[in-house]
């Protein structure tokens, strides 16, 4: 293994691509406001998609997709445009249908599919831009790069399944303390803004 990775890399990878993932950003905005409106079981499929499609990104990233992408402004610019609607339709979702916490009165209402899950992450230039600059740095042999680009993979995949459930935990605590509707439809709509303000750093790079 220490031929592959030396140990001190294998941590390094692991905290990267837990930080990378679990700290607050759209996807986990959108799965917060999931489980808050929908309950657990009713957003299990969001969180499924979401932990298979950042793996298979990070896969497609390897093969070279994501570096066509960062080295060609125009395709990165159709990309930015398509992520920043689909982002804006999911904020204006989460704003004028998450009304209420009570999963019982949400029953007419869908909470965000498994299909959903599955694109949102190819519409993002900035994960796209991060996936490349993963391989960049942690693909260090060619000769070794198929079980490298596994390893990397792996960590992605149990980084997601931890971040999915983190989130997803933090919604079930949360909505427990939640009962004053009022309150419940001001977090929605600052939920919904917080989606907005994270076009920022599309907009940037």
């Amino acid at each position: 293994m220490t031929d592959i990775y030396t140990i001190s890399m294998i941590i390094t990878i692991a905290v990267f691509t837990l930080t990378t993932h679990i700290t607050p950003g759209p996807t986990n905005i959108i799965l917060l406001s999931s489980v808050l409106n929908f309950g657990y079981k009713r957003s299990l499929p969001f969180m499924i998609g979401n932990i298979i499609s950042y793996p298979i990104m990070m896969i497609f990233t390897g093969f070279g997709f994501g570096l066509l992408l960062t080295q060609h402004p125009t395709m990165m610019s159709i990309l930015k445009v398509f992520g920043m609607a689909y982002l804006c339709f999911m904020a204006w979702k989460i704003f004028k249908d998450t009304h209420t916490y009570d999963t019982k009165k949400a029953v007419e209402k869908e909470p965000f599919t498994f299909w959903q899950s599955l694109i949102y992450p190819w519409l993002n230039p900035k994960a796209w831009i991060v996936y490349s600059s993963t391989i960049s740095v942690f693909i260090t042999s060619s000769e070794n790069s198929f079980i490298q680009m596994s390893i990397i993979v792996f960590f992605i995949f149990i980084s997601m399944v931890i971040t999915v459930y983190a989130w997803a935990f933090g919604g079930v605590i949360l909505k427990k303390f939640m009962k004053n509707e009022k309150f419940i439809k001001r977090i929605n709509q600052t939920m919904a803004i917080l989606l907005v303000a994270s076009i920022i750093p599309i907009l940037i790079n």
